[in-house]
């Protein structure tokens, strides 16, 4: 067996844990909001797209390989997580997620996501 698919075992996982009595959707999601806010969420999807796509002049700050191996597995438990939670018509209207990042915008990142908006932003 090739090497590389002990690596998606972690995923494979995800389902059985689905069957698992006691499982509850909503505790997944509100786990996962959590661990990442928005904000570390996006640039942890950006960097995993720029890591395929290549980033020659340094856009992002790169997260550690390890970071983005359990931020992966940890949105695809959340995402099979909404997805039952949606099959099962669950409320998730009082679900806990914390809507503030965790961590301090910079200056740089503010204008940054500033001038993101003005150009792609809703146009009213």
């Amino acid at each position: 067996m090739n090497a590389d698919y002990f690596k998606l075992i972690p995923f494979d996982q995800v389902f059985n844990e689905v069957h698992v009595p006691g499982y509850n959707p909503i505790v997944n999601i509100e786990n996962f909001w959590k661990k990442y806010d928005i904000n570390s969420s996006r640039d942890h999807i950006v960097a995993m797209f720029l890591g395929h796509v290549d980033d020659p002049e340094g856009i992002m700050e790169q997260p550690d390989k390890l970071q983005l191996q359990a931020y992966s597995l940890d949105l695809f438990r959340a995402l099979v997580a909404y997805y039952l939670a949606h099959k099962h018509n669950f409320n998730l209207e009082n679900l806990d997620i914390p809507f503030l990042p965790t961590k301090k915008l910079s200056e740089e990142e503010l204008k940054f996501r500033q001038f993101d908006y003005a150009l792609f932003g809703k146009k009213d």
